[in-house]
């Protein structure tokens, strides 16, 4: 596994009877945790279940990366579409996963960025916390409109 300083681990789930994804995880930089959490209930993106959580908090970690300043982010993710759908290496034909694409490649030039893919639901506290955070946005989710939370 590769450890750097500066790193974030993601995780989504969904509520198939809610409609509503969540995201979780966090990131910690300079020997401090910052919570990524939220959810939403985009049309578009519900089509995906737990997949749009799971960009949506891959992309989150990321934006909050940028407005910390930092330069270099370690992703740990147990969904394998965080790391092909942003390399470019599985073809995108949902929105979402479109969307995932084009902000990666809008914020190469400010970030750079390494995926390592965990074994789900496997014990690692990082990953475990992250799916915590993910089930808990879900849980206590309040959709007002069709958007998606901060």
């Amino acid at each position: 596994m590769l450890v750097t300083t500066t790193y974030a681990f993601v995780d989504g789930s969904y509520d198939k009877k809610k409609k509503i994804y969540g995201w979780g995880g966090f990131l910690v930089h300079d020997g401090k945790k910052t919570i990524i959490q939220g959810y939403g209930n985009d049309p578009e993106m519900v089509k995906m279940w737990n997949v749009a959580a799971e960009i949506t908090g891959s992309m989150r970690a990321i934006q909050k990366a940028i407005e910390l300043g930092i330069a270099e982010l370690t992703i740990y993710y147990d969904y394998l579409g965080i790391e092909m759908w942003a390399t470019g290496k599985w073809k995108r034909k949902k929105k979402g996963t479109k969307l995932y694409y084009e902000y990666i490649q809008s914020v190469k030039d400010s970030i750079t960025l390494h995926f390592v893919k965990v074994k789900g639901h496997s014990g690692i506290p990082g990953n475990e916390e992250a799916d915590k955070l993910a089930k808990e946005a879900v849980a206590n989710a309040v959709i007002k409109n069709n958007s998606t939370n901060k």
